[in-house]
């Protein structure tokens, strides 16, 4: 969660300067490189298997690609808090979808809860926005929608080959889409001054953002179970909302610890006890540690 906090404003900073497309794809890239040099390092770089490439690749398009663009689009029009706080609905979208492709059992109090989490995330969006929605808030929603359909997809697959193994070939896969994209983007995009703090940003989010990050969180989702270590979510809003009046000088309102702690309070509820029978114990391919 930590490394998956500063994405918000990491993407405000950097793709203002970058753009939305040109982020995106160096993102992926980045990702790429380092996920190749893990393998190499682990000895496990070994084709996956024609049977799990589908899901690869809508694992790596769902985060690495749709989240990524549609909250770069985002918050070039709203402050990067306010981007985290919508995203914050990532784990009403994972679990929903979790429980429809994975068949994962959960009891009425933990979709209670994650209600109750949702609905104070999405009071809390709207009324930020001026008591309606805005054109970024659809961008957003996008990237919920994304990010959730990656997590599930990404924790089905990691449950086969390893955690590290579904990030790095997911984004090894993308790789040529995201080289052409790069290389349009770059040439048809007239750059401002770069400083150092957006070359920081763009490096955070390829290396921190899309790459350690994601790789502890797919091996948390398959060991813990989609949609219980995915309300872990739950607290990436309000970390991220700490960054964004730090880093970027944002102003922050009232209403900010009090959704925080509702939010938190619903998290502290779905993750106290075991909220869900799963269909089928994880397996143990998705715990080979990080060497």
């Amino acid at each position: 969660m930590l490394c998956f906090s500063g994405t918000a404003p990491a993407t405000r900073i950097a793709g203002t300067i970058f753009g939305p497309a040109t982020l995106t794809a160096g993102r992926v890239l980045i990702a790429a490189t380092l996920g190749v040099l893990a393998l190499l390092l682990a000895r496990r770089l070994r084709w996956p298997g024609r049977s799990r490439l589908a899901g690869l690749l809508v694992a790596g398009t769902g985060q690495a690609a749709g989240y990524p663009l549609f909250l770069a689009l985002a918050v070039e029009h709203v402050p990067a808090y306010h981007g985290a706080v919508v995203i914050g609905l990532t784990p009403a979208a994972t679990a929903g979808l979790s429980a429809l492709r994975t068949r994962e059992h959960l009891r009425p109090r933990f979709w209670l809860a994650c209600l109750v989490g949702s609905a104070s995330v999405a009071a809390f969006a709207i009324m930020q926005g001026g008591g309606s929605l805005q054109v970024a808030d659809a961008w957003l929603v996008a990237a919920v929608l994304s990010a959730a359909v990656g997590y599930v997809e990404g924790a089905r697959v990691s449950r086969e080959i390893g955690g590290v193994q579904t990030l790095c070939w997911a984004m090894i896969l993308l790789t040529p889409g995201a080289a052409v994209i790069l290389a349009v983007s770059v040439s048809s995009r007239t750059f401002p001054p770069i400083s150092g703090s957006a070359w920081v940003a763009f490096g955070y989010a390829g290396v921190a953002s899309m790459f350690l990050g994601s790789v502890l969180f797919y091996r948390a989702l398959a060991v813990g179970g989609t949609a219980r270590i995915g309300q872990l979510n739950l607290a990436q809003p309000f970390l991220a909302i700490a960054w964004s009046s730090l880093l970027l000088g944002e102003h922050l309102g009232w209403a900010v610890p009090i959704t925080a702690a509702v939010v938190l309070a619903c998290m502290v509820v779905c993750l106290s006890k075991p909220g869900q029978r799963a269909s089928q114990p994880p397996s143990t391919a998705s715990t080979w540690p990080c060497t």
